[in-house]
């Protein structure tokens, strides 16, 4: 605590982001701060009684930082450490863990709608629309949108039309019938709707209804009228909250236990066009008006630092100790001000309590649905530590499986549950470095003996601060001849960790030494839990494969050109999207990109 305390001096008087670590380096703290030696001053000085304050000074053992030019730029920056980290006493979302954002894709001929669990800064040429609640609201929301709106799932045209266009709900951008132009005026509108802005849409749709109609496009007149219909029936089902069209977010927040949960009516236009709730772990809060403050001013930073539409007034259940930053935020981001406030009569007082009544709905059957699955998968934990004759129930399993094509680009997956439940940070991947031909065993036992390398048992003792943790059981995807592998590893290395292979043909579950399989029905919990591990292996594995292929068929395309290099490589891409398509651009295109020797080299070589 001393030298922690001695590093005070070293802090600058400015904005910026600090992490406490703990004796292994971990991260388990982020916190920003206006004035950085001031904030972090206040951790020694005993004014500040967060009830979680004593176990992380107890923990922490080191401190370090990073300046930034603004308090609003260290709010961006500590969003993004905390992503990063998930140190363990921050405040974090709990109920799916991440946002959810529609997202509208222009790196492709037809832009490609589709949602996204998190934005990524780095790519350009995507419009993010959120954040929501969960996946599920998102299918929703582009279910009626496509239905409203058709739009196509290819994304570039030709002769072969997509899924959708069979079923009447794709516009025939895929097989020519409408222009590119035409498309773009589509997702112009399906934009406009998702930001709220349904009677600028609604008078975009009369406007063009009435030209076509007096041009006699009578066809197109028609579907403009349908989607005419289909926005004005969804208005009626919006409830009118305001008789004046305003632009309103209200933001309500519930503590209970250990949890807590966050409500935010929108109001648009007068009427209720949508409501989020997200639930926050509050373990280390205690349940009063401090910890309620807490959660908004959380809420507030999260939701609003990501949110692609804004509104003219921001209401909220109590005041917020960092009211100017999220004004600050507010106006970056919408280019405009925003007003925030704490009602305390009338109907926007009304509507702060009804959020809260809401906020407790959504936690009791949150917490309702958590216990059931909770209770679900100890029950099937238990048989299967039963089943399979474990020596301990099985809190840690790891599967593992192999990916690749013919021997190219082989990967090796890791995936971890923990109490039944996926612990996605602790997921490896594997580069496996033998020979590249269809090895798969051979890659098994590469992937493994790299793996449990990494055991405390089998480190020296200088060492034993970076070893992985024991798992109770091994899951192999594969059959005898995989499962045989695993064995031989763990024997060489003189382990005595259970491990089981689960095979594909008819998900037979094979033991070591044992030629007869066990065979659970399909609907049978137990098993069901362990294919959810061998598939999450798979998934896992196989997106990390297509990620080395993709670079791998980019570098042996153009990595062979002279003068090629990753700046241009990146243009090119930006521009034209894969290699195919930078090969079928005509020289004039490539040469406005980057320039007329470079574009007469890639049409030679390419």
């Amino acid at each position: 605590m001393k030298e922690l305390k001695a590093k005070l001096t070293t802090l600058p008087q400015k904005p910026g982001v600090y992490l406490f670590k703990n004796k292994d380096g971990k991260v388990i703290y982020v916190g920003k701060a206006k004035n950085l030696r001031t904030r972090v001053g206040q951790y020694f000085s005993g004014h500040d009684t967060r009830p979680q304050l004593p176990f992380l000074m107890q923990d922490a053992v080191d401190l370090d930082f990073t300046v930034v030019n603004s308090e609003l730029e260290s709010l961006f920056l500590e969003n993004t450490l905390i992503k990063e980290y998930l140190p363990q006493y921050n405040i974090m979302l709990r109920d799916d863990k991440n946002y959810a954002f529609i997202t509208i894709d222009y790196n492709f001929q037809i832009p490609k709608i589709s949602y996204a669990r998190k934005i990524e800064s780095a790519t350009k040429h995507i419009k993010y629309f959120g954040p929501y609640s969960s996946a599920k609201k998102i299918k929703q929301t582009l279910d009626f949108i496509r239905r409203v709106f058709p739009y196509c799932s290819n994304t570039e045209t030709g002769k072969r039309p997509c899924f959708y266009y069979f079923l009447h709900r794709c516009p025939g951008i895929c097989v020519g019938q409408i222009t590119l132009k035409e498309y773009d005026e589509q997702l112009d509108r399906i934009i406009l709707f998702l930001n709220g802005k349904s009677e600028e849409v609604k008078k975009q749709l009369k406007a063009t209804m009435k030209q076509s109609a007096t041009k006699k496009h009578f066809e197109l007149a028609a579907k403009l009228r349908d989607q005419l219909r289909a926005l004005e029936m969804l208005d009626e089902k919006q409830v009118t909250i305001f008789p004046s069209k305003v632009n309103w977010d209200f933001v309500s927040v519930l503590v209970k236990g250990p949890t807590a949960c966050a409500n935010i009516f929108r109001i648009r236009e007068g009427k209720l066009i949508d409501k989020e709730n997200f639930i926050y772990d509050a373990t280390s809060l205690p349940t009063n008006t401090e910890a309620e403050n807490y959660i908004l001013q959380k809420c507030v930073e999260d939701y609003y630092s990501v949110a692609s539409d804004y509104p003219k007034e921001l209401y909220l259940q109590t005041e917020i100790e960092n009211k100017s930053i999220i004004q600050e935020l507010l106006k970056t981001r919408s280019k405009h001000t925003v007003k925030i406030s704490v009602p305390t009569r009338g109907k926007k007082l009304n509507l702060i309590e009804l959020g809260k009544t809401n906020a407790s709905e959504y936690l009791r059957k949150w917490e309702n649905t958590q216990a059931t699955n909770l209770d679900n998968v100890h029950e099937a934990l238990q048989n299967l530590q039963d089943i399979l004759q474990l020596p301990t129930l099985p809190r840690r399993i790891e599967g593992y499986d192999i990916s690749n094509i013919q021997g190219t680009n082989p990967v090796g997956s890791m995936v971890v549950a923990k109490d039944g439940l996926a612990a996605k940070s602790e997921y490896r991947k594997f580069k496996i470095k033998i020979k590249e031909t269809p090895d798969d065993f051979a890659m098994m036992r590469e992937m493994l003996s790299r793996r449990l390398s990494r055991l405390a048992e089998t480190l020296p003792k200088d060492k034993e601060k970076d070893a992985w943790p024991t798992p109770d059981l091994i899951v192999i995807d594969g059959g005898k001849g995989q499962l045989a592998v695993a064995v031989k590893v763990l024997d060489e290395k003189g382990l005595n960790i259970p491990v089981v292979g689960l095979a594909k043909r008819i998900e037979e579950i094979f033991k070591p030494h044992d030629s007869t399989p066990i065979i659970l029905s399909h609907d049978n919990p137990t098993l069901q839990l362990l294919q959810r591990l061998r598939d999450e292996a798979h998934r896992f594995g196989i997106t990390f494969h297509r990620d080395l292929r993709s670079k791998q068929a980019t570098k042996s395309a153009l990595d062979t050109i002279s003068g090629i290099g990753p700046k241009t490589k990146k243009l090119l891409k930006q521009k034209f999207g894969t290699v195919a398509q930078i090969k079928q651009a005509s020289l004039e295109e490539l040469s406005k990109v980057v320039g007329k020797a470079k574009a007469r080299d890639i049409k030679k070589n390419l």
